[in-house]
This record gives C-alpha cells, sequence and structure tokens, in this order.
C-alpha cells in the first residue's frame, strides 16, 4: 500500500483563516493574515489566543477546506494509507477527541491520526518511506524531503499566511487541492 501524510490545518482546514476570524468576531478586529496578528499583538496576548481558539467550538465546527474530503475519498479509493500528522497539542484543551469529532463531522477519511513537532522524525521512525506529503508548512515539507528522499510527490499548500515561503525543488505549490489528483 501506498501511504500519505497529510496536515490538518492549512490543508484540511482553512488555517490561518479560521483563527484570524475567530479572533476578529471575538475582538471586533478586522485583521487580514496571521503575519499581521504576529506583529500587532504581544507574543503572551498571540499565545493565550491561540489557547482561546483550541478550546473554543469555533475551531472545532470550520468547514473543511473545499476538495478536502474528494481528496481523501481518491486516496482511498487508490488504495493509499492516509496519516494525519499534525502538530496540534491534541493531548491538551481535549484536542485528541474534538479533532477526532471534526474529522467524522466533515466526514473526512483517514486510517491514523499523529501529533508531533517534529514531523520529518515522526514520519520516518513510525511509517519508514512515504509516497505522498501534503502540509502548509515549507519547512515541515522540506525536512521531509531531506529524510524521505526525492521518490514521493511533495505538495505545499498555499495560504495567506505562507505565500512568500520557499520551498526546495520538486515540491508543488498549489492552493487548489483539488489539484493533488491530477499530480499523483
Amino acid at each position: 500500500m501506498k501511504k500519505a501524510v497529510i496536515d490538518i490545518d492549512g490543508v484540511l482546514n482553512n488555517y490561518p483563516q479560521t483563527f484570524i476570524d475567530f479572533i476578529n468576531d471575538s475582538f471586533a478586529t478586522d485583521f487580514k493574515t496571521l503575519k499581521e496578528i504576529k506583529q500587532t499583538i504581544p507574543y503572551d496576548r498571540y499565545k493565550e489566543l491561540k489557547e482561546a481558539y483550541r478550546m473554543s467550538a469555533y475551531k472545532n465546527n470550520a468547514s473543511p477546506k473545499e476538495g478536502a474530503k474528494e481528496l481523501l475519498e481518491y486516496l482511498h479509493s487508490k488504495r493509499y494509507l492516509i496519516y494525519i500528522i499534525t502538530a496540534r497539542p491534541l493531548f491538551k484543551y481535549n484536542l485528541l477527541e474534538n479533532t477526532i469529532l471534526w474529522l467524522r463531522a466533515c466526514d473526512l477519511y483517514y486510517d491514523y491520526i499523529y501529533c508531533s513537532q517534529k514531523k520529518d522524525f515522526t514520519i520516518f521512525e513510525k511509517f519508514g518511506h512515504i509516497d505522498l506529503v501534503i502540509d502548509d508548512n515549507c519547512d515541515n515539507v522540506n525536512n521531509i524531503k531531506r529524510i524521505n528522499g526525492n521518490d514521493c510527490t511533495y505538495i505545499n499548500i498555499i495560504n495567506s499566511d505562507n505565500e512568500n515561503s520557499f520551498c526546495d525543488t520538486n515540491i508543488v505549490r498549489t492552493k487548489d487541492l483539488s489539484l493533488v489528483k491530477k499530480l499523483i
């Protein structure tokens, strides 16, 4: 079986837009980007807001990104094992249960879910070689590629926070999840 590693925030959901919307709705602000929030709010306050977001129903009621369900169904039909790898602190704030409930409520198929701040090492340690990686963080994709090698499809999902990020060569950057089916 082929193996796919897929991030949640920024890939299956509309992060950072959901977080930006949470802050704007909760505090009557008009931030446009995560970068703007980080440059405006003191770091301690930012961490408090992120914690409030994680504990809120706002995140749990977010819609999946357009094309997320169809992509996961397509991968499943092509016999991929689908590993959700997230940097979310799943063992805090009841996030593991809430994340699983969100995936189920959105009817998003997956085989396993893992949390790790060091996705590259987790992938190497737990799964060995991977055939497909989809993440919105170029650093994660670059690091995974260095360990996993070139015999893989690497996709970086572009959002308002990472448009100017640098990805290594042979990493496809796109905003459109429906394009992924054409690449594999």
